[in-house]
This record gives structure tokens, sequence and C-alpha cells, in this order.
């Protein structure tokens, strides 16, 4: 008889350890609740396309990561890779436009993406995910980002602060890309093979590379903050504004991106002190 073992980046949470588990939970559910976020559960499985336009048919994610069947009836469905984009397709669908906005919804439960498992990464993972839809108001951003401090305060995290940045939106945003690719043109010989290639399929990435070789390039590369439009850059400034009088510490970081191209505007993580290598806990916007 062959001895079946987990599949490889998947965890089994064993009977003493649940009542761990659902601590957590039950903290960032309760944390949710009281900020008054309302539960939405959506399919574990999609359309294929809605994750390909939603998350962006260039990135790592849609790429490289999805786990994707063709079900009985010969539909391409993929196992959830994020919440984001099932929960505005939900938003849409049920005509939630039509609430008192903006309307404020969190979602728990497993995740999955074929990552390379490692220190913090599997491939089947739990996820707390928190949107505020039908607003632009920093405010907006700000609540989202004070709760996951809560949240990783209260479970007992040190040393907490922000990594910080704004993507632009799509009337700013192109123009960077543009200048952020003739930059990377002229020092195309300096950078790794993935960089080449995401510079003409998801150019804003190439500022997440790890690679030895491409760091300075990095560092040298005009920063997007120079770039925003007036109406993102208030909106980051009134952000900011409001970090500095609640003293919330962060660090501007002109090279946080995140990989999904739906984020516009902020783009944070949260950071702890003391966990090693693996300093980001949390990210979003």
């Amino acid at each position: 008889m062959p001895r079946f073992q987990r599949p490889t980046g998947t965890l089994d949470i064993l009977p003493e350890e649940q009542s761990y588990w659902e601590h957590v939970r039950a903290h960032a559910i309760r944390l949710a609740r009281r900020a008054g976020f309302e539960r939405i559960d959506v399919p574990v499985f999609e359309a294929t396309d809605l994750f390909a336009r939603g998350i962006g048919a260039a990135t790592d994610v849609v790429e490289k990561e999805m786990y994707t069947f063709n079900d009985k009836g010969g539909n391409s469905l993929t196992l959830r890779p994020e919440f984001t984009a099932g929960v505005v397709r939900a938003y849409i669908e049920h005509g939630m436009h039509v609430r008192p906005q903006p309307v404020k919804l969190y979602s728990i439960g497993p995740v999955f993406r074929y990552d390379r498992p490692q220190a913090g990464r599997y491939r089947q993972f739990h996820q707390l995910n928190l949107e505020i839809l039908g607003t632009q108001d920093p405010a907006a951003d700000l609540e989202i980002m004070l709760l996951v401090w809560d949240l990783y305060a209260g479970l007992g995290f040190r040393g907490l602060s922000f990594q910080l940045n704004s993507t632009g939106c799509p009337r700013c945003r192109p123009a960077y890309v543009e200048l952020l690719k003739s930059y990377y043109h002229r020092h195309v010989d300096q950078i790794c093979d993935d960089c080449r290639r995401r510079l003409e399929t998801n150019p804003l990435r190439v500022l997440d590379c790890k690679a030895a070789q491409c760091q300075p390039v990095i560092e040298a590369a005009p920063p997007i903050g120079d770039h925003l439009c007036d109406e993102c850059a208030d909106h980051f400034a009134q952000l900011r504004e409001y970090l500095d009088l609640l003293g919330k510490p962060y660090t501007l970081n002109h090279r946080l991106v995140r990989g999904l191209d739906y984020y516009t505007k902020t783009v944070f993580e949260v950071w702890a002190a003391g966990i090693g290598a693996q300093a980001a806990v949390c990210g979003g916007g």
C-alpha cells in the first residue's frame, strides 16, 4: 500500500494546534466586526478569466501560480489565489453598489498558489481579506491599515511599522511606467533575466526583484512618488498626515509594489521586528 503524505506546501492543523488557530481566527473576526465589516463568503473556485482580468494576465500569480482545471462541462475554473476578484464580482453581481456606500466586507479562508515552498510561503494558506468598496477616501486605506496593526499587536507582535508607497492611478501610472522602462533599457545589461521579461509584461514588478545584481539599478530608479498626478499626490499626502497624527511609524519605500494589477494609489506592508528575514507579516492597498 502506498504511504500517502500531505501535498507539498500544505499543512495539517492537528487537534492540539486547533486552539491556537481558533484564537487567531476569532481575534481577526472580532476586530473586523467591531470595525463594521460584514462577512462575505465567495466560492473557492471561480472562472479562470475572472482572475486573469482582475489580477492581470501578465502577473506572476496568473502566469505561474494558479491551480487551473477544466470541469466536466469544459469550463476553465481556478482555485482562488486571492479573495478580491471574487468579492468584487459578488459586489457587482448582487447589486451591492445600491447599498449605502462604502460597503465594508471581510472574508477568511483558504487560498491556493503554486508557489515554491519556503519559510512563510505555502501552496494552501489562510487569508484574512478586508475590502472597503465604493470610496476613494484615504481614510478607508487608513482604517484597514489600523485594523491589521491591531490584529498583529493583539497577537503579540512587536516593533510594528508600515512600509508605504503609492503606485498612482490609470491617469498617471502609464507615463511613469514608460519612464521606468526607458531607465531600465539603459541598464538592461545589469539586470536579471526575470527583470528583462517583466520589463515587457509587468514593468512595475522589476522594482520588487530580489536578485543581488538588480539592487543597484533598483536603488537608482526614478521613484514613482515624484510622478503622481495631483489627485494621487494629495491622497498619499493625506494618508501620511493621518499616520503622523496617530504616531504610527512608517517608511516610504519607492520599490514597494504589489503583484496584482488591481492595486492603485496606496500600497503598504506591515513589518514586525524579531521574526527573521520575513519581516513583512501582511500587505495590501
